[in-house]
């Protein structure tokens, strides 16, 4: 009784935070709503659907109704993207509740983590097109694609590893991107303004369709500067080497025939280019510090074959096979050899760091219809290559060259199957299971540094069954309550097992591997109901995970052989609660949309060994509230054009984190402040089917100084100050 009274005086002490926010929100609707009275208003009966509420969605590698799906799941569309630009993914998806981004120094500027109810981004699982970009390296498994080209984002929040595999044990980021077009030529253009970075993207397409025949080839590309923050909140007023460039290029070739065009093939490939500079900690104290990280780049070649009817039980085969190379490289130089900050003597240096991933996979999957049953079956291979190279040149006298060159290769082998079974016309159950097989050994290794210190006779290969429970029961058309029983499984990525992290900074700050780690396991529960017709959208859901085995770095003074490493925790336990919610004002023709959402979250650490044995930590780094209350208006004006707004804000509590860089460090506790922001977007759109569009976006209207929430270091990124975005492009 005392652990809920504490939990709902917790709740309601953090929901005060919000008062200030929700006295806005409803003057802001007031003034918006006298403001609507006082010009003529078309007569009710005139109204038109103004919200679509079969969406459907892909998340369950079926297509199928949202409010079918057991899991919670959000959904972006390319129409999302064109009315609130942003400068990449991750600051957009960063608005769904949940979602967190992670801009430590230490990540390359240009590509943020992402975070899942407090799994960080090595638990996060991101698809485009269907396949995986998973980075086994695990240094910086990001969003290496263009926003401009997002057909559609969904995202699961929640262990997936039944339908994805071991990557997704803390959720997926689906992304799908724009195919072919309508007509035999089409042609799009598009620019994206940020006054935060002084920095102009253009992004072109031509595109179409013929005779079953569909292609298209994009392109875009960005130089961003420094990222310029309100006043005092560093040196001159802009995140020094904060600057980056990006490219994105993209061909799509594909073909569809049958009497509905239900079956297809499709070729497409892919390249994405990042070039950054940044610095961090150590770094940014030094006169004469060089870092150069260039290039962080993903090049894919992916094919796919859709066959539909192929008997009256078999509705659908697809069959996929993808290859795809991540290369990193940094060239670091510390260049002052008459500072002195021991233990660190060994960090003016000169160090080099690459990183390049091969990565192959074959996928079938099969749909059967079996009366009451849907059922899905579906087998995957991939194949990982993985060379690593660390060289690190000292400036100090005495102290000798640090390298490490590594091969390692691993093999992951799945199968699985999940029924959709329908027991009444009201009641659904979704039952899966997914058997996963890994290996993995090195092929070469040689050096002093991280490679010769794993043991290369370590028998690394593990095999484990994942099983998931959900039921769906539409009390009506309009409202679905669900229930979810997932089990999550996840394998230490090459880098925890191999190969460490980068050493370019020299050994006395390196994490070094751990053959020994075990696979992390997990139990999750979740409830959960959505409620959408024409005027209300609204989804409720609370969570609980249960973490076994969880994998995470220590400092040396931590860990229980003495140096930097990573370890298996004895348990990580997530409990939570989401809360979105819209509701359609239909005034005539005109829509004025209030919304709101708010995820509350708890997280806790268990460690087992070393001095963190039997200690737990509750400071993750995770605000346990944040969320955005706003109030959307659209407008017809002249012909068929249309006006839109969007005045929100945005908070967050204060957090607190024991981790630095992603490391455990007792007694060392960090606090990020509360925050909060105001922000406006204003569009036009017009032409058939809003093919030419107009967005102002006014960002941090106040100019208040903050950084996001999550586990992070004390010199994270800070947000940007006031500044401008704007959109505008056209198709045809």
């Amino acid at each position: 009784m005392l652990a809920y009274r504490h939990f709902f005086w917790n709740l309601f002490g953090h929901l005060k935070g919000f008062s200030k926010l929700f006295a806005g929100f409803i003057l802001l609707l007031s003034l918006t709503v006298i403001t609507l009275k006082a010009n003529p208003v078309l007569a009710q009966e005139n109204n038109e659907t103004i919200r679509v509420t079969s969406i459907m969605v892909t998340v369950s590698r079926v297509l199928q109704e949202l409010m079918d799906v057991p899991m919670t799941v959000n959904v972006v569309t390319a129409e999302q993207i064109q009315d609130e630009p942003y400068a990449n993914i991750a600051d957009l998806l960063d608005n769904i509740p949940g979602i967190m981004l992670d801009y430590t120094s230490a990540m390359r500027p240009g590509a943020a983590r992402i975070t899942i109810r407090g799994e960080n981004n090595f638990r996060t699982l991101i698809l485009i097109n269907g396949v995986k970009s998973a980075d086994k390296d695990g240094a910086d498994n990001t969003l290496l694609i263009d926003l401009s080209q997002v057909e559609r984002i969904e995202v699961i929040k929640g262990p997936a590893s039944v339908l994805y595999g071991p990557e997704a044990i803390g959720g997926v980021i689906n992304i799908i991107t724009k195919k072919g077009g309508t007509k035999p030529f089409g042609f799009s253009q598009n620019f994206v303004y940020d006054s935060s970075t002084d920095s102009l993207e253009s992004q072109t397409a031509i595109f179409g369709r013929y005779k079953g025949f569909n292609y298209r080839v994009s392109g875009n590309g960005v130089n961003v500067h420094n990222r310029k923050v309100p006043k005092n909140s560093l040196p001159g007023n802009e995140a020094v080497t904060s600057h980056y460039r990006n490219r994105y290029y993209s061909v799509q070739f594909g073909y569809n025939w049958g009497v509905n065009e239900e079956n297809s093939f499709s070729i497409q490939a892919d390249r994405f280019k990042n070039t950054a500079y940044y610095a961090n900690g150590i770094a940014a104290m030094l006169n004469n510090t060089i870092m150069w990280v260039g290039p962080n780049d993903r090049d894919t070649l992916t094919g796919t074959l859709i066959l539909s009817d192929l008997t009256d039980n078999l509705k659908k085969l697809t069959l996929l096979g993808s290859y795809q190379e991540f290369n990193r490289h940094i060239v670091s130089d510390f260049n002052d050899p008459d500072m002195y900050i021991p233990p660190y003597m060994d960090m003016f240096n000169k160090g080099i760091n690459h990183s390049k991933q091969k990565q192959t996979t074959i996928s079938a999957q099969a749909e059967w219809l079996l009366g009451d049953h849907h059922v899905i079956t579906g087998f995957e291979y991939e194949h990982d290559d993985v060379t690593i190279s660390v060289s690190t040149y000292p400036y100090t006298p005495n102290l000798q060259p640090f390298f490490s060159n590594g091969n390692v290769v691993q093999d992951t082998i799945g199968i699985f199957a999940q029924d959709e079974w329908s027991i009444t016309d009201k009641l659904t159950a979704t039952l899966g299971l997914r058997f996963s097989h890994i290996s993995g050994e090195y092929k070469s290794k040689e050096g002093n540094g991280l490679a010769n210190k794993t043991d290369s006779n370590k028998d690394n290969k593990d095999s484990h069954l994942v099983a998931s429970v959900g039921l769906v029961y539409r009390v009506i058309d309009a409202l679905a309550l669900r229930f979810q029983f997932s089990q999550g499984y996840r394998y230490p990525t090459i880098r925890q097992l191999y190969t460490g992290t980068s050493g370019h900074a020299g050994p006395n700050i390196t994490t070094y591997p751990n053959p020994d780690l075990l696979p992390e396991t997990s139990n999750n529960f979740e409830i959960g109901m959505r409620y959408m017709d024409t005027n209300w959208d609204v989804d409720l859901a609370v969570f609980y995970s249960s973490s076994k085995r969880f994998i995470q770095s220590v400092t040396a003074a931590e860990s229980p052989i003495g140096v930097a490493t990573y370890i298996n925790g004895v348990e990580a336990k997530t409990f939570g609660a989401e809360f979105s919610a819209s509701y359609a004002i239909l005034l005539g023709e005109r829509t004025l949309t209030p919304y709101g959402s708010a995820t509350y979250l708890v997280r806790d650490f268990t460690f087992g060994a070393g001095r963190l044995k039997d200690q737990s930590t509750r400071n993750t780094g995770v605000p346990k509230l944040e969320g955005r209350l706003g109030v959307k208006f659209d407008t017809p004006i002249t012909g068929s054009h249309k006006f839109f707004s969007d005045l929100y804000v945005q908070m967050a509590v204060k957090s607190y984190s024991d981790f630095t860089l992603n490391s455990y460090s007792a007694g060392s506790t960090l606090t990020n402040p509360a925050w909060q922001n105001v922000s406006l977007n204003l569009g036009v759109k017009g032409g058939e089917d809003h093919k030419y569009h107009v967005t102002l976006a006014l960002r941090n209207i106040f100019n208040q100084a903050y950084t996001l929430g999550s586990s992070r270091m004390a010199s994270t990124l800070p947000e940007p100050g006031f500044h401008v975005v704007l959109s505008a492009g056209f198709e045809y």
